[in-house]
């Protein structure tokens, strides 16, 4: 039988590896930078940015999956086996440091859903 919690993370890690990015995670308190929690930097496998519709993400153009974020929303997708960091909160900023203009995003919420990723919706900062 298909063990499909390893055939998910496989899959993960190819999209992660063909789409993944760098990204600066700034953990906050109290709206600064929290001492006990510093900054890092991350490979994601994955950093969705909202518009007028919905993206394909993945291989070829219908892509392997869809996300419809609105404008200004983005979706982080973190290895689970992999990202050892401290634990994403609401409020902990996302800085995407390899696309133009680093732009920046706010932790709205953190998913624990899937069995493979870390998955933070985040707003506009």
């Amino acid at each position: 039988m298909v063990d499909w919690r390893k055939l998910e993370a496989a899959v993960d890690r190819k999209i992660g590896g063909a789409f993944g990015e760098r990204v600066r995670l700034s953990f906050m308190k109290n709206g600064k930078l929290d001492p006990e929690r510093p900054q890092i930097i991350v490979r994601c496998e994955t950093l969705c940015e909202g518009g007028d519709d919905s993206k394909p993400i993945g291989v070829g153009q219908a892509g392997v999956f869809r996300s419809r974020l609105a404008a200004g929303e983005a979706e982080l997708f973190l290895d689970r086996g992999s990202y050892d960091g401290p634990k994403l909160q609401p409020g902990d900023a996302v800085r995407a440091i390899d696309r133009q203009g680093e732009p920046v995003w706010e932790v709205g919420f953190i998913s624990d859903r899937y069995s493979n990723l870390i998955v933070a919706v985040l707003r506009e900062k």
